[in-house]
């Protein structure tokens, strides 16, 4: 087994595969004093990481071929931290995305790839140590984590396969240092909204509620866990929870089949466009229903 020219064959397509990466990755520069990588995600389209970006305006992305063009903020999103920017000159050279949920496996091979500061292209190898698989508009979405070391500079760059296919965006401020990238599937969902919207719409129910203590007796008799609910005090007309039949008086005790204690619980469910199962007490019997969250208007 001629084992030196097999290492050589794969070392190549790993290069190669860097290589085909590193033409659709900018270096951001907002005039701060620190710069990030970006990912031509679609023509004219950047994306990269929210904290990356300090500045809205007088933003610059400098091209492989260290060309600088112009680019504006299209939107940004605190939580998923990342940002969405439009070239002038609608630069064309979007990546290629693993879209197959089951390609991407903990085990495999991975390349952290990126623009940091002006030290040109850089890569770092590992494997995909880990896969937080989560769901959302009954869409599968996931984040991973990885061994391949990443550096200043890092973030907003790419995770790929050893086919060169991109496995999600880097996030080096998310794993204080170590390898975290969000997934495809997750990215695309965030870019969309962003690029609809200019930001990301707020999930609107249509209820106004507060907290109270659910009686011993009744969590006895339904075998509940958990100590409080939510007293629905108002619902708003042709609200999307008026439309599902929610009422004025019921106890939203779970979304989802987990329980719902507070109204920072219930906020992690309002996504916009997800259809929720919502568990109610109504003159103390638990009664089941479904809401699609909407857009907040303006």
């Amino acid at each position: 087994m001629d084992t030196a020219g097999t290492l050589t064959a794969f070392s190549g397509e790993l290069a190669a595969a860097v290589a085909r990466t590193g033409e659709s990755l900018v270096r951001v520069d907002d005039g701060s004093r620190f710069t990030a990588t970006g990912i031509l995600w679609d023509t004219g389209l950047v994306v990269t990481t929210s904290h990356g970006v300090e500045r809205d305006e007088e933003i610059v992305v400098i091209t492989a071929d260290g060309v600088r063009h112009a680019a504006t903020l299209v939107g940004r999103d605190a939580d998923s931290d990342i940002a969405v920017l439009k070239t002038a000159d609608s630069l064309s050279a979007p990546i290629a995305k693993e879209t197959d949920e089951q390609a991407v496996r903990v085990g495999h091979l991975a390349l952290a790839v990126a623009r940091p500061g002006d030290n040109g292209l850089t890569a770092t190898l590992g494997l995909i140590t880990r896969k937080y698989e989560t769901e959302t508009e009954g869409n599968p979405e996931y984040i991973l984590n990885t061994d391949a070391i990443l550096y200043p500079g890092f973030s907003g760059g790419a995770l790929i396969g050893v086919e060169g296919k991109l496995l999600g965006l880097l996030n080096r401020l998310f794993g204080q240092g170590l390898g975290v990238a969000l997934g495809v599937p997750l990215v695309e969902r965030i870019v969309g909204l962003l690029v609809a919207h200019g930001k990301m719409p707020r999930g609107y129910l249509g209820i106004r509620t507060q907290v109270v203590a659910l009686p011993e007796n009744l969590r006895a008799g339904l075998a509940l866990a958990q100590e409080r609910g939510l007293l629905i005090s108002g619902v708003s007309p042709q609200s999307p929870a008026d439309t599902a039949g929610l009422l004025l008086g019921d106890t939203l005790l779970k979304v989802n089949g987990q329980p719902i204690q507070d109204t920072e619980e219930l906020k992690r469910y309002l996504r916009v466009g997800q259809t929720i199962a919502v568990t109610l007490l109504r003159g103390g019997v638990p009664t089941e229903l479904s809401a699609t969250i909407e857009a907040e208007k303006e």
